[in-house]
């Protein structure tokens, strides 16, 4: 357990102050009396000229967690690993497998890890945590491993061969969930495994503790008006009082969590700033 808690957003697809890159991404320092982590890192265009204008020094993280394989999530991995060589990697030996988009027509889209990060990761030898499982990064400071989903998931757009015939079950997604006395901190990169479920895991590890915030990418840029109830179902069975909802939410997903739920929504674009307690 942590009694302080900082987060940096250093990527997301908007920015909340001047002097920032914008980018669709996400990136997440996190700051606690236990160490320093970086959730994801984003498309690696902006990570590290924000990091530095928001006098972020990558080269003291303690380690590195990707949420899941997608270059979003990953592209800025070179770079964190060549500047910081002690830093540890968690990720699930699935992030690194090739990932595809649907187009309306072929050729469809490559989205995985890029190539050059990839090599970087296999570069990095005992450094590198291929967790499927929970595991404790710094003292307080969980990843859940592979989320059990509470449906298998739907037909999509994302999928794991370049024909686009063998949807992406997102094994590799995985969550950050953080002890403090008044609940649970939890980071989400997409919640591809459904927010519902990975808040439903982020408790079952924890042993039932309440979540107080949530930070991070629900996916509810083109969700249904179901899964928009889902989400916000989720959000207040959980007991999220505070929501940073930025990357892949949508605004639209953003907008329905402000009608729907009591809880505090921020604006945890690019520069965003939050200390817990």
């Amino acid at each position: 357990m942590t009694d302080r808690v900082r987060l940096t957003v250093l990527a997301d697809n908007e920015v909340c102050r001047p002097g920032l890159t914008a980018e669709h991404g996400l990136s997440v320092l996190v700051e606690t009396g236990g160490g320093v982590v970086l959730f994801d890192t984003g498309q690696g265009r902006g990570l590290a000229g924000n990091a530095e204008a928001l006098g972020v020094n990558l080269g003291q993280v303690h380690a590195i967690v990707v949420s899941h394989g997608h270059y979003d999530h990953t592209g800025g991995l070179a770079t964190v690993l060549e500047q910081n060589p002690p830093a540890r990697l968690f990720l699930h030996p699935a992030a690194v497998k090739p990932k595809f988009a649907k187009s309306d027509a072929p050729p469809h889209r490559e989205i995985g890890m890029p190539e050059s990060c990839r090599k970087a990761v296999f570069a990095a030898g005992e450094r590198v945590v291929w967790n499927r499982e929970p595991a404790e990064i710094v003292p307080g400071v969980h990843v859940t491993g592979e989320i059990p989903r509470h449906a298998p998931p739907a037909a999509g757009r994302f999928f794991l061969d370049e024909e686009c015939r063998r949807p992406d079950p997102f094994v590799d997604e995985q969550a950050l969930w953080i002890e403090t006395a008044e609940g649970l901190i939890v980071l989400t990169g997409c919640a591809h495994a459904g927010l519902p479920a990975t808040l439903d895991d982020c408790r079952r590890l924890s042993g039932g503790r309440p979540v107080a915030a949530v930070f991070g990418g629900f996916h509810l840029s083109n969700a249904t008006n179901e899964e928009l109830e889902a989400a916000a179902e989720a959000l207040e069975r959980a007991g999220a009082q505070v929501i940073g909802a930025c990357h892949c939410t949508g605004g639209r997903g953003r907008d329905f969590l402000r009608r729907r739920i009591s809880g505090q929504i921020l604006d945890a674009g690019c520069g965003a700033r939050w200390e817990w307690p």
